[in-house]
């Protein structure tokens, strides 16, 4: 029997997000990639292939499926997954393998942060500002995939776009994205970091212009909507939603929820 599955698509001018979600197994085939696509597997495994070969990509990973390869076969397991299809699509040198990976582990995480903003913006509901963001969405995109990903299959290349931020920020945020639905103190964050909490307070407010606290909680807020669209309700509630991803009252949650994307959890699940 074929598995369930469940797509969610939302536009913007210059590219637009597709959120999947299929358990089983599923196979696409595609005579020739119109448009770049940056996937992001947030569950499962995806299997990538064409006629020179065959590449995998697991929870948390990130692969470019360029513009003009062909004959390419796609095959999905048991898999949750964004996917964005730029319309305009960044330049490459000549010949370029059919898909890659992000250039090294800190371009990866810079590209999902962007993945996600961008994802957030167009979810929200508020079309106004997604059509006045769009064109900006749409450049930041594409500069992202352009510097993220390399242009050929050669991993051993020096990174030509070094981690603008601090070692010691960066070891908290990994900190936090390995699991954001987990208790996380500013002293867990510190002591990561080998800094003093005042320090990590200080770096988030300088570098990402937030809290410690106010960042988690984004990745949470992001995490559950992510969640919320691509499950459907037969499977999960809003308050098992938000208990998993680290909010322990559904009503505040639902607060949060609403003041950041315009519309409260229910009516999300509900699409």
């Amino acid at each position: 029997m074929p598995g369930r599955y469940r797509h969610v698509r939302h536009s913007a001018r210059g590219f637009h997000v597709d959120q999947t979600e299929h358990c089983g197994d599923a196979t696409l085939s595609i005579a020739e990639v119109e448009h770049d696509a940056v996937i992001w597997v947030h569950a499962g495994t995806l299997v990538l292939q064409s006629p020179d070969e065959v590449a995998t990509a697991s929870q948390g990973e990130l692969r470019l499926l360029r513009a003009g390869a062909g004959r390419v076969s796609l095959q999905t397991v048991d898999t949750r997954l964004t996917i964005v299809h730029l319309r305009v699509s960044a330049p490459h040198t000549a010949p370029s393998p059919a898909w890659s990976a992000p250039r090294s582990q800190s371009a990866a995480t810079l590209l999902i942060r962007t993945i996600a903003y961008a994802t957030d913006v167009v979810n929200n509901g508020d079309g106004a500002t997604a059509e006045a963001l769009s064109d900006s969405l749409t450049d930041l995109l594409r500069d992202a995939v352009l510097a993220g990903f390399s242009s050929t299959p050669d991993r051993t290349a020096p990174e030509e776009h070094p981690d603008p931020l601090p070692s010691t920020l960066r070891a908290a945020l990994t900190y936090i994205e390995a699991d954001p639905s987990r208790r996380i103190s500013l002293g867990d964050l510190a002591r990561e970091a080998y800094a003093t909490p005042r320090t990590v307070q200080y770096l988030f407010r300088r570098y990402l212009d937030t809290t410690p606290t106010a960042y988690i909680r984004r990745l949470r807020l992001a995490a559950a909507r992510q969640e919320l669209l691509t499950t459907h309700r037969s499977q999960t509630t809003v308050s098992a939603t938000a208990s998993r991803w680290g909010f322990g009252h559904t009503g505040r949650f639902a607060v949060l929820y609403r003041e950041t994307f315009g519309e409260s959890p229910h009516q999300t699940l509900a699409r």
